[in-house]
């Protein structure tokens, strides 16, 4: 089974013991200072040394901080351009993704749960937090019968932090940004509460111009709508800054928002997630 591993750099406030560093008091390493004994502190972490120093001559109690779990989700989006068959397939890498994280978190101790959208969260592939290790699997084949089909939209996804839990989440927003301009903004600031991680899936055939000369038939993967362009250097000169001009905007929107973005233009693997928390320690 694929697997990634990650971290996060806030204290986690659940009161469920996990892998991350808490704010709850608890069985855990990490010393954090004393309490007074009479205030209904451990009596077997009782402090000898700092006992003997209290000129009040108090019973002094070393206190640590528990290592908690904390949700993460899978926020996706089940737009009809994530179903584009470029170089690959990027439902497929969706579903991959979906899979490895859902093993991924549940190994970890924490909690997994998927929210995906289109015009609307979609109700019937909402899968609330869980520590279930066969999740992955759950998820995996539900996904593949939801491919992407029409000319959906990703509307939804400005609705998706109602579907969120209330204490602060690690959230994997997976998407390819092709969205009208402000709606990454908007949507970024809808989930400002949470520590989002934005997930780029473009294809190469999205990111790089058509080589050679003459009539050229493009289609919108949404909406549908055809358009035909006469491929020449000033048109190609042209396509090319719009691409480097939107993976700007998009770097330096989630940049205002507190991640940068881990764009992937090839097949997905668990190893470029791993690597990503890595470069960010």
């Amino acid at each position: 089974m694929d697997e990634f591993f990650y971290r996060i750099h806030w204290r986690a406030r659940g009161h469920l013991p996990g892998g991350h560093r808490g704010t709850q008091a608890g069985a855990g390493f990490e010393f954090t200072g004393h309490r007074l004994l009479t205030d209904g502190a451990d009596p077997r972490r009782l402090d000898i040394r700092a006992s003997l120093r209290d000129p009040f001559e108090r019973w002094q109690v070393r206190v640590f901080a528990q290592r908690s779990a904390i949700p993460v989700v899978l926020l996706a989006d089940l737009s009809a351009s994530m179903a584009v068959q470029g170089r690959h397939d990027k439902w497929a890498s969706v579903s991959r993704l979906a899979a490895a994280m859902a093993w991924s978190v549940s190994r970890n101790g924490d909690l997994f749960s998927f929210v995906g959208c289109d015009q609307t969260v979609r109700e019937d592939l909402f899968l609330p937090p869980t520590h279930r290790r066969a999740a992955s699997m759950d998820l995996a084949q539900r996904l593949h019968a939801a491919r992407p089909s029409g000319h959906a939209t990703a509307a939804g996804l400005l609705q998706a932090a109602q579907w969120l839990p209330q204490r602060r989440s690690l959230v994997f927003l997976i998407s390819d940004f092709h969205h009208p301009a402000g709606f990454t903004e908007q949507l970024l600031a809808s989930l400002q509460a949470h520590d989002v991680v934005p997930l780029v899936l473009w294809d190469p055939v999205e990111t790089h111009v058509p080589q050679g000369r003459g009539l050229l038939r493009l289609q919108d993967s949404e909406t549908g709508q055809h358009r035909l362009v006469w491929l020449r250097n000033a048109v190609k000169d042209q396509w090319r800054e719009a691409i480097a001009g939107r993976r700007q905007a998009l770097l330096q929107t989630c940049q205002r928002h507190g991640r940068t973005p881990l764009i992937i233009e090839d097949a997905f693997h668990p190893d470029q997630l791993t690597r990503y928390f890595h470069a960010a320690a």
